[in-house]
């Protein structure tokens, strides 16, 4: 009976572990405005917080209806932030803002769960859309 258990416990460890499937879903969090895509024609990369359209040296633009339409982005309501990565190409993506007032400093986070199964890298922007930050928070870029 003992062997019978043990058998059993061997096999449910097995079959468990076999079924855990990598999850490479996308997530906004924080003060991110998770209906919001941004698009950026032209320009360079990198880590950014723009608060202006003189901040940056190309257009940004928004779209609120799943990307049927595209507008300038208001900076006088809104901030973008944007952190490029590198991942395998089949990766999911949690994208964080979050500000302390107290400190005045302002932290973008893209955790990054890469999956196995696929060969090859991508790089994205990690473009997102925050309610207005004031000019004077110093940005932070964190990627995990």
């Amino acid at each position: 009976m003992r062997y019978l258990s043990i058998v059993f416990i061997i096999t449910l460890t097995v079959v468990f572990q076999s079924c855990q499937k990598c999850d490479p879903s996308n997530k906004s969090t924080g003060l991110i405005l998770e209906k919001a895509i941004v698009r950026v024609i032209g320009g360079e990369g990198g880590a950014n917080f723009i608060n202006s359209a003189g901040d940056y040296d190309a257009p940004i633009e928004v779209s609120f209806d799943n990307g049927l339409t595209y507008e300038p982005v208001d900076f006088s309501e809104y901030s973008v932030f944007s952190l490029p990565t590198t991942a395998s190409c089949s990766s999911g993506y949690t994208r964080n803002v979050s500000r302390s007032d107290q400190a005045q400093v302002v932290t973008y986070t893209v955790t990054v769960t890469e999956c196995e199964d696929c060969e090859g890298t991508t790089t994205i922007q990690n473009w997102v859309l925050t309610g207005k930050v004031p000019d004077t928070y110093t940005p932070v870029f964190e990627i995990n």
